[in-house]
C-alpha cells in the first residue's frame, strides 16, 4: 500500500530565521526551498510519503513553473526554484487535476497532447482524462462562457425560476482542443460578441404560477436551453452525470490506443468516475477490458466515509474477480481520500495506492491543528496563534502587535526550555529597543551610500538587513511597516534633494514610545512565580491569558491550556519537531504552520503502517527474466505455484529480487541482470527500508544469512516460507484478515463474475 501526497508547492525556506521571523533571503529564487522529502534528509526510510501526485491544472497556475517542469522533468532542477527535484526513489503521478476545471464543459485537454505532457515531465504514471461526475439534485446542467457577457457576471443576474430548475456552472472558457468540435462544434470557433446575461435567460414564462405549475416551468426553462444548442456562448445537456461518465469512458478507451501506438515510458492509469456502486463498477468493468492494469477511483474527495467505502467495496469486488479469472493483478488508487477510519475498507478492498493532502492542510485550517497519535491513540491539539501585525491600520498598532508577539514567543521558548519566563521577558525588552537605539547613528552615517542608490524595495530590503547590524530584529520587535518606512526614505533620500531627517526621527521617536508604553507581563509571572515555578504553566498561562485578551482571541483560550500542559511537540521525535520545539505548535506564518503539516504527515503515515503494514512478498528472479517483456510473465510461467496464491493479496506489494533490488510485478525486468549475493542482499536492503515485513518465497530461494542480517539491520522482519499456500496465510494473518474478509476467491464463490463479462 503506497500513500501519495498532491505536489502543490508545499515547501519551506529550509534556512528560515525563526527568532526574528525573516526568510533566508528576499528574493524567493535565492531561497533553499526543501520539500518534504528535504524536511526527512530525503531518506527513504524516514520520509512519510510514497509518491507524488503532480496535477496539470495546478503546475500551470504559474506559465515559468509549468515550463521547466516541462523541459526538466521532475526528477531534475535547474536549482533555481522553478522546479521539484524529486528524489529518484520516489515514484510520481501525474493527472489532468479534473478538480480544477469541474464547471467548464469539456477537460481543456485533449488526449494526445496529456500524453506526451506525462512523457515531457518523465512521471512513473500518467492518468487518463476525466471529468469528475458532479451530482447537485439536478441531472440537467447549464454552462455559459463568462467571457461571452457584458460586464462582470453576478449570480444575482440568473433568474431563481432558472436555478430551481437545472444546475448552472459560468466560467471563463478556455480555448478548446480539437476533439471538442465532436460533441460541440457550435462553441470551437471565434469568440462570438459579448451580450448581456438577460439575453441568455430571456424565457416565456407568462401565465405560469410557480407554486402551481412548477414541473411545466421547469420542462420550459430546459427547453428554452435545448433551442439554444447552436449558441456559442453556452452548452446544456439534459443529463450532465451520464455525459461526464461517458466521455470519462471515452477518454480511458482512446488513450489507451494512443498509448499502445506511442513508445511512451511511464506506465497509464485509467481514471474512473461514477455515483453510485453500479455506476463506479460498470466503469471498472470497461476499464479492465481495455487492458488496464492500474485503475484511479475518481470523484470520491467530498464524499463522506460511508460512500468511499461502498465505491471502494465496489470497485475491489469487481477487479478481484477479474484478477482470479484472469490469474493476473490490477493495482487501484483511489483519488483525495484519507481518512484513517477507512483503511480497513481500503486494504480489505485490494487498493494498493492512494493520495491526500488533508493531514499536511488540516495544519493550518480550522482548529486542531497539531496532530500526534501515540499507539491507539490519536490526540489533536489547537496550535497557538501568535499574528502577524496587519497590514493597514495605523502604524503604531502594527507595532503594537510586533512587540506582543515577540513576547510571547521569548516566554513559549523560555517555558519550552524551563527557564525562568519573567527573566526572559525582561532580557528581550533591555535588548529590544537596541535597533532603535543604534538606527539614528546608522542612518546618519549610511543614508546616501551607494548601495542605498537601488529602485527595487526587495533589493534594498536585502541591503539594508544585510548591512545594518539590527536589520532582522528592527522588523521583529517593530513590524514589517516600520521597517519598510526606513528603506522608501532611504530609497528616495539624495544628497542633491535630501529627504528631512526628521522624517526619520518621528518612525524612531514612535517606535520608541510604543515599546516604552508596551504592558509587559513579566511582573505579573514573577508574582505567580513566588508560587509557582517559574517556568509552570501557571506562569506561561499569566502570558497567554494577557495576549489573548489583547487581541479577542479568548474562544481559543481551552485549546491553549490543553496544548501547553500536555507539551505533545516533546513526545514526538520526527525532525520537525526536534528542530523546532514548541514553534512547531505556533500558528504563524507558512515555515511554521506548513512544517506541522509535514509533522502531521508523518504521524498519519505512521498510522497507516499500522493499520495497513508496509508488506513486500517477493521471489527471487532467475536468469529466464531476461526473455520476458513484464515481471508479471516470469512469474505465471516460472512460478506459477507462487503466482497463482499471492496475486490477488490485498495491501502487499509483490515482486521480483534481482542484483537491481526489487522488480514490482508489472514492471519490466531490469536491463542486465545479476545475482551476485552481495548485491543481492545490497539491493533488497535499499528497498526494504521502507516496509516493515517481507515475505520471501523460500520454495525457490534459500535465502543466505547476510540478506537475512542486511533485512534486520533496516528493521524490516523477514519471513521465508516454502509453502506458497502457508505464506498466502502468513500474509494475510499479519494484515488480520481472512479469506472472508477480503472478496471471495471464485473457489468458494460459485456466483463470481465470469470471463465473458469482461
Amino acid at each position: 500500500m503506497k500513500f501519495y501526497v498532491p505536489e502543490w508547492e508545499d515547501h519551506v525556506d529550509a534556512e528560515y530565521d525563526f527568532a526574528n521571523d525573516e526568510h533566508s533571503t528576499i528574493s524567493r529564487s535565492d531561497r533553499n526551498l526543501a520539500y518534504i522529502w528535504d524536511i526527512f534528509d530525503r531518506d527513504p526510510s524516514r520520509t512519510p510519503i510514497d509518491g507524488v501526485l503532480i496535477s496539470r491544472e495546478q503546475i500551470e497556475e504559474s506559465p515559468k513553473r509549468a515550463q521547466r517542469l516541462k523541459e526538466y522533468g521532475v526528477y531534475n532542477a535547474p536549482d533555481d526554484g522553478t522546479t521539484l527535484e524529486i528524489p529518484e526513489w520516489l515514484p510520481t503521478i501525474s493527472d489532468c487535476g479534473a478538480w480544477g476545471y469541474k464547471e467548464l464543459p469539456f477537460p481543456p485537454y485533449g488526449n494526445k497532447e496529456m500524453l506526451e505532457f506525462y512523457e515531457k515531465l518523465d512521471v512513473d504514471v500518467g492518468v487518463t482524462i476525466d471529468h469528475l461526475v458532479l451530482g447537485s439534485g439536478h441531472a440537467s446542467r447549464l454552462y455559459v462562457d463568462e467571457t461571452a457577457l457584458i460586464d462582470n457576471f453576478d449570480e444575482d443576474g440568473i433568474p431563481d425560476v432558472v436555478t430551481d430548475s437545472i444546475d448552472v456552472m459560468v466560467d471563463e472558457w478556455p480555448e478548446w482542443p480539437e476533439y471538442v468540435s465532436d460533441y460541440e462544434p457550435s462553441i470551437t470557433g471565434p469568440k462570438p460578441p459579448q451580450v448581456p446575461i438577460e439575453e441568455l435567460f430571456d424565457i416565456d414564462l407568462r401565465g405560469l404560477d410557480p407554486d402551481k405549475d412548477a414541473e411545466v416551468i421547469e420542462e420550459h426553462v430546459k427547453e428554452h436551453f435545448r433551442n439554444l444548442s447552436d449558441d456559442p456562448r453556452i452548452v446544456y445537456r439534459d443529463d450532465d452525470m451520464e455525459f461526464r461518465f461517458d466521455l470519462t469512458l471515452d477518454n480511458l478507451r482512446e488513450m489507451r490506443t494512443l498509448y499502445e501506438e506511442g513508445n511512451y515510458s511511464f506506465r497509464l492509469m485509467s481514471a474512473i468516475q461514477g455515483w453510485d456502486t453500479s455506476s463506479y463498477s460498470k466503469a471498472t468493468r470497461v476499464a479492465l477490458s481495455e487492458g488496464y492494469q492500474y485503475l484511479g477511483i475518481g470523484g470520491v474527495a467530498g464524499s463522506n466515509e460511508s460512500d468511499v467505502k461502498r465505491y471502494v467495496s465496489a470497485v475491489g469486488n469487481v477487479v478481484k474477480d477479474f484478477e482470479r479469472a484472469h490469474t493476473t493483478r490490477v493495482d487501484t488508487h483511489v483519488f483525495g481520500f484519507a481518512k484513517t477510519g477507512a483503511f480497513e475498507t481500503i486494504g480489505q478492498s485490494g487498493m494498493t495506492s492512494f493520495d491526500s493532502a488533508s493531514m499536511l492542510r488540516a495544519a493550518w485550517t480550522g482548529g486542531q491543528n497539531y496532530h500526534l497519535s501515540n499507539g491507539d491513540s490519536d490526540r489533536r491539539y489547537d496550535a497557538l496563534r501568535v499574528r502577524y501585525p496587519s497590514h493597514s491600520g495605523e502604524l503604531s498598532d502594527a507595532i503594537e502587535t510586533a512587540l506582543w508577539s515577540q513576547e510571547v514567543l521569548t516566554a513559549l521558548r523560555a517555558y519550552d526550555r524551563g527557564d525562568s519566563i519573567a527573566e526572559a521577558i525582561r532580557a528581550w525588552h533591555e535588548a529590544a529597543d537596541q535597533p532603535l537605539i543604534n538606527l539614528k547613528e546608522y542612518l546618519e552615517e549610511h543614508r546616501w551610500d551607494d548601495k542605498y542608490n537601488q529602485s527595487r524595495l526587495k533589493d534594498l530590503t536585502e541591503t539594508f538587513r544585510a548591512d545594518y547590524e539590527y536589520g532582522r530584529e528592527l522588523k521583529a520587535n517593530f513590524s514589517d511597516r516600520l521597517r519598510k518606512r526606513i528603506i522608501k526614505l532611504l530609497r528616495d533620500d539624495d544628497p542633491e534633494d535630501p529627504v528631512p531627517f526628521e522624517k526619520y526621527t518621528q518612525l524612531i521617536e514612535e517606535a520608541q514610545q510604543c515599546l516604552h508604553s508596551f504592558p509587559q507581563t513579566a511582573e505579573e509571572v514573577e508574582t505567580i512565580a513566588q508560587t509557582e515555578s517559574e517556568s509552570s504553566f501557571e506562569a506561561i498561562w499569566t502570558v497567554i491569558d494577557a495576549y489573548t485578551a489583547s487581541n479577542g482571541d479568548e474562544s481559543h483560550r481551552e485549546g491553549y491550556q490543553e496544548l501547553l500542559r500536555t507539551r505533545p511537540w516533546e513526545r514526538c521525535d520526527c525532525p520537525v519537531c526536534t528542530d523546532l520545539g514548541i514553534d512547531v505548535a505556533i500558528f504563524r506564518g507558512n515555515n511554521r504552520n506548513r512544517r506541522r503539516g509535514f509533522h502531521n504527515t508523518r504521524r498519519f503515515y505512521d498510522q497507516m503502517e499500522q493499520d495497513l503494514p508496509k508488506t513486500l512478498v517477493v521471489t527471487k528472479g532467475e536468469t529466464s527474466l531476461s526473455g520476458v517483456e513484464t515481471v508479471e510473465r516470469f512469474l505465471e510461467e516460472d512460478r506459477a505455484g507462487f503466482w497463482e496464491q499471492v496475486h490477488d493479496l490485498p495491501v502487499a506489494e509483490i515482486g521480483v529480487v534481482t542484483g537491481s533490488g526489487v522488480d514490482e510485478w508489472w514492471e519490466a525486468p531490469p536491463a542486465t541482470l545479476s545475482f551476485d549475493p552481495d548485491r543481492l542482499s545490497e539491493g533488497l536492503a535499499t528497498t526494504c527500508g521502507r516496509y516493515q515485513e517481507i515475505y520471501i518465497d523460500g520454495e525457490n530461494w534459500d535465502v543466505p544469512k547476510n540478506i537475512i542480517d542486511a533485512l534486520h539491520d533496516v528493521d524490516c522482519t523477514p519471513h521465508v516460507i516454502q509453502d506458497p499456500r502457508e505464506l498466502r496465510e502468513a500474509v494475510l494473518e499479519r494484515l488480520e484478515y481472512d479469506e472472508r474478509t477480503i472478496p471471495p476467491h471464485p473457489e468458494r464463490d460459485p456466483g463470481q463474475i465470469g470471463i465473458s463479462n469482461f
